[in-house]
């Protein structure tokens, strides 16, 4: 997939505004994407999902996509909280940045 393609599919993400994990992670898949080693990518441990995101603002769009995966995998062991993250505006920000990254 082109760097134009996968910013298509993300600015689509950003305008439909549904919060299904479900969604997400197809969106990472059709990428090619989804870090299956996201915790690689990561520097607290454990993994706090709420220090991770603060690195954001200078992070590179692999560990977007990391970042992306580790709040889509923390919904796994807590049902809701990638619903509750995204309503809380802390997705957003990681698709915008994924975006203007490409």
């Amino acid at each position: 997939m082109t760097n134009a393609e996968k910013k298509k599919l993300l600015q689509q993400l950003n305008a439909n505004r549904i919060f299904r994990e479900t969604i997400y992670y197809e969106a990472l898949e059709q990428l090619g994407d989804l870090k299956t080693n996201y915790s690689d990518y990561m520097v607290t441990e454990p993994i706090s999902c709420d220090e991770e995101l603060q690195r954001l603002p200078n992070a590179d769009y692999e560990l977007c996509t990391a970042l992306l995966t580790m709040v889509l995998r923390e919904d796994h062991f807590c049902n809701g909280s990638f619903e509750r993250r995204c309503r809380a505006g802390q997705v957003q920000p990681t698709i915008d940045r994924m975006i203007v990254l490409l």
